[in-house]
């Protein structure tokens, strides 16, 4: 994969360094962190590294006006926790400017899909035929196997796995450690709890705990 020269990275938090590790570990060159927070601009993300030279109405006006930031670089890596806020974001800056970034240690098989705006951490493993979703993050260590369709804005946490053939719906967060067998298909805004073991269906805005999984809460209280 080619990616471009130079980044910024739209998130000065922890996920931010990753994501501008990643960045580096392909080649690329991080121009400068956006926030989301006026204030923070100026401020030292990286002890010697790059700091936020812009904040998001900015880069929002360089996109659209096309006007030159200090340094302005050539694409936009999503560093954001948040699912919908990371959709929200590749919707306005649109998937051109936000390629996936995957880590040279991740391993993807060719016959995998992945979507724009998504980072894949080192480690990861993403296996034939899965296809996964725009604004993804799949963590470091995660293992996202053979058929699986992973939705928009999902988050699949570090060494946390889905077996073969399952689905899991947009903005869902499958927590660390956590285990979903084949086949399964997980809803919607569903949160997978860190070390559960999801054995049957979840629908959409579950929260599921504990092995085997059971539901602690439901967001739309069906």
């Amino acid at each position: 994969m080619i990616y471009p020269r130079t980044f910024y990275v739209f998130g000065g938090g922890g996920h931010g360094k990753v994501v501008a590790d990643i960045i580096r570990a392909v080649g690329g060159e991080i121009a400068g962190y956006v926030e989301r927070d006026q204030s923070k601009l100026g401020v030292i993300v990286e002890p010697g590294g790059a700091t936020v030279v812009a904040f998001q109405d900015d880069l929002l006006e360089f996109l659209e006006r096309r006007h030159r930031l200090p340094g302005a670089a050539e694409a936009v890596a999503l560093a954001v926790g948040a699912g919908q806020a990371r959709l929200e974001l590749l919707e306005t800056i649109g998937d051109a400017l936000c390629p996936a970034l995957i880590h040279p240690s991740a391993v993807i098989s060719p016959s995998a899909t992945i979507g724009p705006g998504t980072v894949v951490l080192p480690g990861a493993i993403v296996n034939a035929s899965a296809v996964v979703g725009r604004a993804v993050i799949i963590n470091s260590g995660a293992v996202v196997e053979h058929d699986c369709q992973i939705g928009d804005g999902v988050h699949i946490s570090p060494n946390a796995t889905v077996c073969g053939s399952v689905s899991v719906g947009a903005l869902s967060w499958i927590g660390a450690g956590s285990t979903v067998i084949q086949g399964i298909r997980v809803g919607h805004e569903v949160i997978v709890g860190a070390g559960a073991v999801v054995i049957r269906t979840v629908a959409d805005g579950i929260t599921i705990v504990g092995n085997p999984g059971r539901i602690l809460h439901n967001k739309f209280n069906y």
